[in-house]
């Protein structure tokens, strides 16, 4: 059976083609493209004339890519930036046009449970209980529990927080490199939020989609990933201070074919990681190549 997910983030469009053989993904195409649904939403509260113009290039993209593996059905969920934009029933409607199907906006607990169950389902991470951290471009998920030996995921703790790295960066960066004092005002709206939430018991910290898979890359210079990858709070720590005194450009030229649509906010991301891994004590971050649209299809799959 093939099937496809696509997850339409609030700085990304992420779309995954996989084939499923007793309940395991082997994801056979990806790609990425950066829409920016988010762009002004902290503003105005809708999702521009441009952000539609890009979302409506991109799902023609990947219309051509879903016609060419002969997917038999495609799962399209919108986080974030749809959830709160006053004109959501505009992106289902480019949905609908382009790929002929109906737009699932999902709620951010939901966004969190099969985040986790999808970074769970890539081989390789550390078994027992974990928390997993998306961090989005309008919001990040926090949310623990255990695999099951069936794959389904058992919860015992989720949030979504309004934090993401599009909506901080509008709200505090009004340049970059980021002066100190905006720096210390971000880092003030992250901690204030997590000081609200008990970390769970969790010993395992699992990093999930853009900013994490990032970061993972710049320090292994490996990308894609094929498998997860270890980054310890030291690393982070050096990445964060390294590009919050970087311009734009600078961070860009880092791996522009990694970073292109994410060089602006790749910095408050970084901020975003290390502040939750001293939240929660974490000395290393297992970055999971796999994330929400995995989990979309196993979703899927539980349904049927």
């Amino acid at each position: 059976m093939r099937l496809a997910a696509i997850d339409l983030g609030t700085n990304t469009a992420l779309l995954l083609i996989a084939e499923v053989a007793d309940g395991q993904l082997q994801p056979r195409y990806e790609a990425e493209r950066f829409v920016r649904l988010g762009e002004g939403l902290e503003r105005t509260g809708m999702i521009g004339p441009a952000a539609l113009e890009r979302l409506h290039r991109t799902l023609e993209a990947y219309r051509d890519a879903l016609r060419a593996h002969a997917v038999e059905a495609c799962i399209v969920a919108a986080t974030s930036a749809t959830r709160e934009a006053r004109n959501a029933q505009a992106v289902a409607e480019v949905v609908r046009e382009v790929l002929g199907v109906e737009l699932e906006v999902i709620s951010g607990d939901e966004e969190a449970r099969w985040s986790l169950a999808g970074a769970l389902a890539a081989p390789g991470l550390p078994e027992g209980p974990c928390l997993a951290v998306d961090i989005g471009g309008g919001s990040t998920e926090l949310v623990a529990g255990t695999r099951r030996p069936d794959g389904t995921v058992a919860i015992t703790f989720a949030r979504s927080l309004p934090l993401g790295t599009v909506r901080l960066t509008e709200r505090c960066f009004s340049e970059m490199p980021p002066p100190p004092e905006a720096v210390a005002e971000a880092q003030r709206q992250i901690r204030e939020a997590l000081a609200a939430l008990t970390p769970p018991s969790a010993p395992v910290l699992v990093g999930v989609a853009g900013t994490c898979v990032s970061l993972a890359a710049l320090e292994a210079r490996r990308f894609p990933l094929r498998a997860p990858i270890a980054l310890t709070r030291a690393a982070v720590t050096a990445w964060r201070d390294r590009l919050l005194r970087m311009p734009t450009e600078a961070v860009r030229a880092l791996w522009p074919e990694l970073l292109a649509g994410r060089a602006d906010v790749l910095p408050m991301g970084a901020l975003l990681l290390h502040e939750v891994m001293a939240w929660g004590g974490w000395k290393v971050c297992h970055v999971s190549p796999f994330g929400l649209r995995h989990g979309l299809i196993l979703r899927h799959l539980a349904r049927r």
